[in-house]
């Protein structure tokens, strides 16, 4: 993009790829929107935001993709009321009058999904606040992540960029970028079944969940048959539902590589991965 297309642009040159875009985002958006609102405080706690929308005090989470949210055992789960995000993901949504809400420990909180809004006031309104859609090239997570893999574990760089250039020929894989508070994810996808029972962190952690972590991603549990034969590989005796797996020698990159296989090979025999909708049914383990 040329500078002066740039400066005489006001919004985002990209789609938000990180929760602090949705925020900025948010706030170009607040004088477009049906609602008013008054921003009272943003403490970056949870809830990330007290404000007051059409003259009501609510609290607002702010996080990028609608399923991100992971607070259910927050004290302050009752202080929300908005959960603001760039899509939503979350697959236990409901509609009501034309607007989106999921259920969490009884408590409802509505969605409002920022992506929606910016296409309405487009079309609409001919109001761009976007200027392109994707980052090209380079995704700044996996930027980033590969920045943090070459300081912390350096000698697992190479084994794990031939992982992930991998699974990105893969046709039965996909990679989505993750954060934290500290490292970088980059979370392997099954696509038939849209789980991610594999993740990498950009400390060169590698693990595997066989029926997902309920402060991460509480959602799925594996088929018992791909279970089995992924306990056998990782020597997990002790069937623990998320492991560790060692990445030390070239076997345990070969196993890493099984592992896949075994995935992609059970998505295509089995359908009955078990989803664990926030609270509608609680993870069992076998």
């Amino acid at each position: 993009m040329a500078k002066d297309e740039v400066d005489n642009f006001k919004g985002l040159k990209y789609n938000p790829s990180l929760e602090n875009e949705a925020v900025m985002l948010f706030s170009l958006l607040i004088p477009h929107l049906k609602d008013s609102y008054v921003i009272d405080e943003y403490s970056g706690t949870f809830p990330d935001c007290f404000a007051y929308r059409n003259g009501q005090r609510v609290g607002i989470e702010f996080e990028l993709l609608a399923s991100n949210f992971n607070h259910e055992n927050n004290d302050n789960l009752t202080k929300c009321s908005l959960l603001i995000c760039w899509k939503n993901d979350e697959r236990s949504t409901t509609k009501r009058e034309d607007k989106e809400f999921f259920v969490v420990k009884g408590h409802e909180i509505e969605i409002i999904a920022l992506d929606k809004i910016v296409a309405r006031l487009e079309k609409d309104e001919g109001l761009k606040f976007i200027k392109n859609s994707g980052r090209p090239d380079i995704y700044r997570g996996e930027e980033r992540f590969f920045e943090q893999l070459r300081e912390k574990r350096p000698y697992r760089y190479d084994w794990i960029k031939e992982l992930f250039d991998y699974v990105k020929q893969s046709e039965d894989l996909e990679l989505r970028w993750g954060g934290g508070t500290r490292w970088l994810t980059m979370r392997i996808f099954v696509k038939k079944w849209d789980v991610s029972p594999m993740f990498i962190l950009g400390n060169g952690s590698v693990e595997v969940d066989y029926q997902g972590n309920k402060a991460i991603f509480p959602w799925f549990e594996l088929p018992q048959e791909t279970k089995t034969e992924l306990y056998q590989l990782f020597k997990n005796p002790k069937k623990k539902p998320w492991h560790n797996i060692p990445m030390e020698t070239k076997t345990d990159l070969d196993n890493i590589y099984k592992a896949l296989k075994i995935l992609t090979e059970n998505s295509k025999l089995y359908d009955n991965v078990i989803w664990h909708m926030k609270d509608a049914v609680k993870c069992s383990s076998k």
